[in-house]
């Protein structure tokens, strides 16, 4: 039997040599269209930290569909799953929404989505691996995917400059039995960015959630947690820069004794390509927050790595991780950390 290890590189090669493509066109006619895509990554992590350390690897795959209801209107949906070689239990639908969206009232959506938080710090996740770690959780209330969203986008010319709005409602969830960060109560989300110029634009973003009765009683959370972010990114045919700023008055991580005080990040992330197919990036995050009185490092890194593009679609990674924290809280990563990989997008 082949192991699993040369599975991996028998497949890396395979689609090395693969026909070249964005997606696949699955249904194309007159007034509807479905498109299948995904990504798949081979993937290991190597640290001194025995939970981080080994085979990483995962899948993901989705459908696109979108169909003209008239002149005017079109219906999309958008259905993604994501399944890990390594961890079974990390198998997951990440996406799963639909909507309607008009010429000149925009997009209107519901279902399983992306939490506007992730407008801004969408900008940091670009590096081969460690990024956008500071306030970017699943099912963590509206700052990354997560469930029961309704979600409005509308795009504007403002002074011959683009201009993107976005509000977003999330409905109290029946999840107490889950864990108590995954819970939530009824919020409410605001997005709006600007486009000064093709390459530079800036975004901020802002939400206010209520908390569960068990994660008010279990884990010492507020009532409501307001989060902010703000971002700005310049994006040209080579060079790539971000800032993300994120801040709120409750802590992400849930300690009895760490969610009732405000929490502050800020990630950076450079990239460039030196050559058509080599392109370094550097990045540093940094999450603080007030534990009994005390600012403390919850994460500060920095990261240096580099991608080399075979093609369009097939790409090589190393990511290393070079770990600051030195707090003696137990729950929190002081390790160092290198991540191999190649990873394949059709």
């Amino acid at each position: 039997m082949i192991s699993r290890y040369k599975y991996q590189c028998l497949l890396a090669i395979t689609l090395l040599f693969s026909q070249s493509a964005y997606s696949i066109n699955l249904v194309n006619q007159d007034e509807k269209k479905l498109d299948f895509y995904g990504t798949i990554i081979a993937r290991r992590f190597i640290s001194n930290n025995v939970k981080d350390d080994g085979d990483r690897s995962y899948l993901y795959f989705g459908l696109i569909g979108k169909r003209d209801i008239t002149k005017d209107w079109q219906a999309y949906a958008n259905w993604e799953y994501t399944v890990s070689i390594s961890d079974s239990t990390r198998n997951a639908t990440r996406l799963a929404y639909l909507g309607v969206d008009n010429l000149h009232w925009g997009s209107l959506d519901i279902g399983r989505n992306w939490g506007l938080l992730y407008d801004v710090t969408s900008l940091t996740d670009r590096s081969p691996l460690f990024r956008e770690m500071s306030y970017n959780y699943i099912d963590n209330f509206m700052r990354g995917r997560a469930l029961n969203l309704i979600t409005w986008r509308k795009r504007l010319t403002v002074l011959n400059h683009h201009l993107k709005m976005e509000l977003q409602y999330q409905f109290k969830s029946n999840n107490e039995d889950r864990i108590l960060k995954q819970q939530n109560g009824n919020g409410v989300s605001a997005s709006l960015s600007w486009s000064f110029t093709p390459e530079l634009s800036a975004i901020f973003s802002a939400s206010s959630s209520a908390t569960t009765f068990n994660q008010q009683k279990e884990s010492s959370y507020k009532k409501k947690i307001n989060t902010y972010a703000e971002g700005v990114s310049y994006n040209s045919r080579r060079t790539y820069l971000a800032a993300v700023l994120t801040q709120s008055n409750n802590a992400i991580s849930p300690q009895s004794c760490c969610n009732n005080t405000a929490s502050f990040s800020y990630e950076v992330l450079a990239k460039y390509m030196l050559t058509e197919t080599l392109q370094p990036n550097i990045g540093y995050t940094r999450l603080s927050q007030t534990v009994s009185g005390n600012s403390t490092n919850l994460l500060d890194y920095e990261e240096v790595g580099f991608s080399y593009h075979f093609n369009r679609n097939l790409q090589f990674f190393a990511d290393y991780k070079i770990n600051n924290a030195r707090n003696n809280i137990t729950w929190i990563d002081r390790s160092n950390k290198l991540d191999i990989g190649i990873s394949y997008h059709w």
